[in-house]
């Protein structure tokens, strides 16, 4: 790649059709972003070049470049959106909406912030995160210069990038994610979405410290942990906020918060978006010091509430917050937290062409149908044991125990005539020539 000639040419007018390309915003190992005016209706926007010297490396983007209208229709308040992509002098770009210059990583360069201004703009990315991982899309490269903020909004970027390069077996190779901020199993192994919560609990740390939790002794390198001490919390770190962070920076992903949602609940937020953050949580959602007894504390709190939504949610087991082995690091479905916003669904990976599709939807058909059939084995004998309590042990006195049980006796000679019916229909359709 002649990139001589690129920086040479690509400030020409139309370079980027309809666009005039004006400053430089920012740039990092995957490329340099510029400001840029779409010149028929004036408004500005953000484009990334990428910068990818390896042939077989700008292959593989060339080729995934198209899948990126996925993210397109992701319109969440806390990211910024992508509105476009190509390809230029054999150099890929996206056209992102413009959030600013702004980031968390300038704003931290004055120094730590308060809680209560550090909180609003954590909350607000964690929601933005959140819907990420509820469209099967994890960031992999959280950190503070790729948060903007504009007014008293906080959004994630970057998070296009995620598609484009990472691939499981490409993961390392493309170098991705950034020191400090990177979660410990993604150098060790293939990594899921909770490598996001990892970098969000270093994230909140180092809003209110000024510095990230783990530091290596040379600049700029990887931080290795090998053990799952805790980080040294400064004299002031806010109590109710620490049990959090230690939960996020836990070594073993099984340890962290399963979920971003998990994570909000702990810090007494919802992860509804447009929610009003709240400074002072109730109670129920203050974090105990560890020894404390006779309360949940929010962690607690928060997973118990997560269990009660996947108990109670009537979807496959493969639609909710279970974690299950699937073949790349994008590959999962995070619960449903409130309404979402409607979206084109991002189909699973799948390979084998026509016969691996065909296949993988069996399976889900399948799943499907077991689902459903465990949900109708349960309801039948849950419905028999709720309508002889209703009808034969509530009552009191002779008279309501003899009316309750006449329509106990007629509602069982209904089910059986129903039964029986259907049971002959099928018989009989089954039968017919």
């Amino acid at each position: 790649m002649d990139w001589e000639a690129f920086y040479n040419t690509f400030r020409k007018p139309d370079f980027i059709p309809g666009y005039e390309i004006q400053n430089r915003l920012g740039g990092g190992a995957f490329g340099d972003v510029y400001k840029a005016r779409k010149q028929s209706i004036g408004k500005s926007f953000a484009i990334k070049f990428l910068k990818l010297e390896d042939d077989a490396q700008r292959e593989v983007v060339e080729r995934e470049l198209s899948q990126v209208g996925h993210f397109a229709a992701i319109d969440h308040p806390n990211l910024v959106t992508i509105e476009d992509m190509g390809t230029v002098m054999g150099v890929p770009y996206l056209i992102m909406g413009y959030a600013g210059e702004e980031t968390l990583s300038r704003r931290l360069a004055s120094g730590p912030l308060h809680e209560d201004e550090a909180l609003p703009i954590f909350t607000q990315a964690c929601r933005g995160v959140l819907a990420l991982h509820d469209r099967r899309l994890v960031h992999f490269d959280l950190k503070p210069s790729n948060i903007f903020l504009k007014g008293k909004v906080a959004r994630v970027g970057d998070y296009g990038l995620s598609k484009l390069l990472t691939d499981g077996r490409m993961t390392l190779s493309f170098g991705r994610g950034t020191p400090h901020y990177m979660a410990p199993e993604v150098l060790r192994s293939r990594a899921d979405h909770r490598a996001d919560v990892y970098s969000l609990g270093v994230i909140l740390f180092e809003s209110l410290v000024g510095h990230p939790p783990y530091t290596s002794t040379e600049s700029g390198t990887l931080v290795f942990r090998e053990d799952d001490a805790p980080p040294e919390f400064p004299t002031g770190f806010p109590e109710r906020v620490r049990a959090v962070v230690l939960r996020c920076l836990r070594l073993d992903p099984d340890d962290r918060f399963q979920d971003v949602g998990a994570l909000l609940e702990a810090l007494g937020q919802t992860a509804r978006q447009g929610e009003s953050i709240r400074l002072d949580p109730k109670d129920e959602a203050a974090i105990l010091r560890p020894g404390e007894s006779g309360e949940l504390t929010a962690v607690a709190l928060a997973e118990a509430r997560a269990a009660q939504r996947i108990q109670a949610d009537s979807r496959p087991v493969s639609e909710i917050g279970v974690r299950l082995e699937l073949p790349t690091p994008l590959e999962f479905a995070a619960p449903a937290l409130g309404p979402a916003t409607p979206t084109i669904p991002v189909p699973p990976h799948v390979e084998g062409g026509t016969l691996g599709t065909i296949f993988t939807s069996v399976v889900v058909a399948m799943e499907v149908l077991v689902a459903m059939l465990t949900l109708l084995m349960k309801a039948v004998p849950e419905g028999y044991t709720a309508l002889g309590d209703a009808l034969l042990r509530r009552p009191t006195g002779v008279g309501h125990r003899a009316a309750g049980l006449a329509t106990f006796m007629l509602v069982m000679v209904l089910a059986g005539f129903i039964a029986i019916g259907t049971g002959l229909s099928i018989m009989d359709a089954w039968g017919a020539p």
